[in-house]
C-alpha cells in the first residue's frame, strides 16, 4: 500500500471479510493487528495476559519491519492504548477488527480520533473490519479512500449504504454472490463487483 489511507470493509460473518483482510495486508512490512476475534496467525501473536512482554517486544521492533497481531483480553479497555502508540509511531499499517465495538456512532477514542484525522501525515494506514457499518462513527466513513462491502440483508445497513454511496449499490448487493464484495474508491466514486 504506497497511499497511506484508511480502508473499511463490511459484510456479515462467513462473507469473506478476514479473508480479503489479509489479502489487503499480506506484504505490509510494519503492521499491527489488533485482533478481537484470534484469526490472524501470520506474525508474532501477543495475548491480553502478555500485554507488559507486548510492550517490551514493541520497543525493540518498533524502528525495524514486524507484524504483530494482539488479541485483547477486554478490548474496549485496551484500544485507547494500543492506539495511542500506533500514533506514536506511525509509519505502519494498523488493522482493527470489529471497529463497530470501538468507535460507535455516537463516540470515538481520542486515541483513534487521531489515527482518522491525523494518521495519513505520520504515514498510517487504517483497516476497519466489521459486520456492521450502521453503527460506525461518521468520522471514518468520511475519511475512507475505500470500502469492501460483502453481503448483507440487515435493513438499516442497506439503508446507510444507500445514503453514504447512492442508491445503485442496492441492486449490486443483490447481486453479491458468495465471497463477492463492492469495492466503492474515492478516486473513482463508482461501485465495482469484486471477489475475495
Amino acid at each position: 500500500m504506497a497511499e497511506k489511507k484508511i480502508i473499511l470493509i463490511f459484510g456479515k460473518r462467513g462473507t469473506g471479510k478476514s479473508y480479503l483482510a489479509n489479502k489487503l495486508i499480506e506484504r505490509e512490512r510494519r503492521l499491527l493487528i489488533y485482533d478481537t476475534l484470534g484469526e490472524y496467525t501470520d506474525g508474532v501473536v501477543f495475548d491480553a495476559e502478555y500485554a507488559e512482554r507486548f510492550k517490551e517486544f514493541w520497543k525493540h521492533v518498533y524502528r525495524r519491519n514486524f507484524r504483530l497481531i494482539y488479541r485483547p483480553l477486554v478490548p474496549v479497555d485496551e484500544i485507547d492504548e494500543i492506539a495511542e502508540l500506533v500514533f506514536l509511531l506511525g509509519n505502519m499499517t494498523f488493522l482493527i477488527e470489529e471497529i463497530d465495538c470501538y468507535c460507535t456512532s455516537y463516540a470515538i477514542s481520542d486515541s483513534l480520533a487521531h489515527i482518522v484525522q491525523r494518521g495519513r501525515h505520520k504515514d498510517i494506514t487504517l483497516i476497519g473490519v466489521t459486520q456492521r457499518p450502521f453503527g460506525i462513527h461518521r468520522l471514518l466513513t468520511s475519511q475512507a479512500k475505500e470500502i469492501y462491502i460483502f453481503g448483507t440483508n440487515e435493513p438499516r445497513d442497506r439503508e446507510y449504504l444507500k445514503l453514504l454511496l447512492g442508491t445503485e449499490i442496492e441492486a449490486k448487493l443483490d447481486q453479491l454472490e458468495q465471497y463477492q464484495y463492492i469495492r466503492w474508491q474515492d478516486s473513482k466514486k463508482e461501485l465495482e463487483i469484486g471477489k475475495a
